[in-house]
């Protein structure tokens, strides 16, 4: 399943239905379309709805739901808001089990995919922005919807690493043309810097991206939700 998603479903939908972006909802969809809902609540990027909704019918909620993501994807690019990925909090520390998952996710994405997974059709001008269609980062220890939007920035920015979508707990991307394999070490000192990585993690995952088109990194606290064996 994964490596049809990757290599055909993705590239096909991106070109059938442009130019809107797509945006994958991967792993734990329903906790985590629960989060986003209560993350877009948070500081700087609640949505007051109250006056734009006629009636309480489901059809005039759904009408503000265009008027809501431009607004999200607004919060999201506010230089007052922007927060610089040198600058973002070192809040994440994974224990070395947590680690391990993480090498094992990557390594067989297929265990932790959804059954059905969705897909979500944006109104957004980059692939970054239609990180404001699902925002996430609820839970204090997590990386919240700004620090989340700062590390998707940086990695497609920096190294031209795309974008794709997320689960309850981590975030998808994959390689674009713009990706130089020369960078990756200079990419794995900065992500194991930022997640505090051990040794082991870094050299695996800068392995993985020199044989695989995609990486997967989480934004919560913990990995222990996975139960891979």
């Amino acid at each position: 399943m994964w490596d049809h998603l990757f290599t055909n479903l993705y590239s096909e939908l991106k070109q059938k239905h442009l130019p809107k972006k797509v945006l994958l909802l991967l792993e734990d969809i329903g906790q985590c379309q629960y989060t986003s809902m209560h993350a877009s609540m948070g500081d700087g990027l609640y949505f007051d709805t109250s006056e734009l909704v006629e009636d309480d019918s489901e059809v005039s909620w759904e009408n503000t739901r265009p008027l809501e993501l431009q607004y999200h994807i607004e919060q999201l690019l506010k230089p007052e808001n922007y927060i610089n990925f040198n600058n973002l909090p070192k809040k994440l520390k994974y224990s070395d089990e947590d680690q391990v998952t993480l090498l094992q996710i990557n390594a067989e994405p297929d265990k932790i995919l959804d059954a059905v997974i969705q897909v979500k059709l944006v109104n957004s001008q980059t692939e970054t922005q239609k990180f404001a269609a699902c925002l996430n980062g609820y839970f204090s220890c997590d990386l919240n919807p700004f620090e989340s939007f700062s590390l998707i920035e940086h990695l497609n920015q920096n190294y031209g690493l795309e974008y794709v979508g997320l689960g309850a707990s981590l975030l998808f991307f994959m390689k674009t043309p713009k990706f130089d394999a020369n960078k990756t070490p200079q990419l794995l000192n900065e992500l194991s810097s930022f997640y505090q990585f051990n040794q082991t993690t870094h050299h695996q995952l800068e392995q993985h991206l020199s044989d695989h088109d995609y990486l997967i990194l989480p934004y919560v606290e913990s990995l222990e939700v996975f139960d891979l064996d």
